[in-house]
């Protein structure tokens, strides 16, 4: 059976049901709901008004997460529970979040065409800019596997260089300047944290084996880092290749996507199986 509705996180105008609504068939209907803890209260609101109607699902970002491995490029089942059952509302994307697969080079290369860096320079600024970050990345996930649900910990730090997305000036992604980080923002957080400080620091060190040359996140960090943060940690790079900033890098992808007679979805494995599954032709 196909699915017919498919609630994503965002607004109307998101990255996620842009790039969404070019990969999916039309009849599928992709809606954005904000936050993705409304998506499963949405889901199986609609399942149960609609019992046999219309096969309803979700979609979300991966995230930070504890678990590291080489990438099966296929969406993850979501399951959550209803009723003290398991149930599965839909899936998570395997890679940490959007920007991870609109600066892919094979998506950079055929959703901008002419205007798209040399490829061999862009994997250098890829690479490189992943290396940049990697303290930083080990940073953001230790944070993020000590938080509380309930209770925001932020797992970031540095300028707003977008509408609610900070990224550090260099400096501010070094390895000292990290226990610094989360030293502060632990301080900060104790009060309602679980795990003490230097718990988090000591997985910070770490993590950070597995972010640098040599660690499983490092070698897939296409899947493990925030595609945000590659952005950033690239965009002198971008300038050089004529786009004036990671936003400007972003948009013209989404704008080749959009604009691409191509059948978009066939550019990642991961994008074909998803389409399969949500046509109901996945034969796994």
């Amino acid at each position: 059976m196909s699915v017919k509705v498919l609630y994503c996180e965002g607004e109307s105008k998101s990255l996620d049901i842009r790039v969404l609504s070019t990969l999916l068939p039309r009849t599928c209907v992709v809606k954005a709901v904000g936050s993705k803890r409304i998506i499963p209260q949405r889901v199986l609101g609609a399942r149960e008004a609609n019992q046999s109607a219309l096969k309803v699902a979700g979609i979300k970002d991966r995230d930070f997460d504890a678990s590291a491995s080489a990438p099966t490029h296929q969406p993850h089942n979501w399951y959550v529970t209803d009723h003290q059952k398991k149930v599965q509302i839909g899936w998570y994307w395997e890679r940490k979040e959007i920007e991870n697969y609109l600066i892919d080079p094979t998506v950079v290369k055929r959703a901008l065409g002419s205007k798209a860096p040399p490829l061999t320079e862009y994997r250098t600024a890829l690479q490189t800019s992943a290396h940049l970050i990697a303290d930083y990345t080990a940073a953001r996930i230790a944070l993020s596997l000590a938080r509380i649900q309930i209770v925001p910990l932020n797992n970031f730090w540095g300028e707003e260089r977008e509408k609610a997305y900070h990224f550090p000036k260099n400096k501010g992604l070094k390895g000292e300047n990290c226990r610094n980080q989360i030293r502060n923002l632990i301080k900060h957080y104790e009060q309602n944290l679980i795990m003490p400080e230097l718990k988090v620091v000591n997985q910070f060190e770490e993590l950070r084996q597995d972010c640098q040359a040599g660690g499983c996140r490092y070698q897939h960090f296409l899947t493990y880092f925030s595609g945000k943060d590659l952005l950033y940690g690239m965009r002198d790079q971008l300038r050089k290749f004529d786009f004036s900033s990671p936003v400007v890098f972003r948009g013209q992808i989404i704008k080749g996507i959009e604009e691409s007679e191509e059948p978009v979805w066939t550019w990642l494995p991961e994008w074909q199986r998803f389409r399969d599954i949500i046509v109901g032709t996945d034969s796994h």
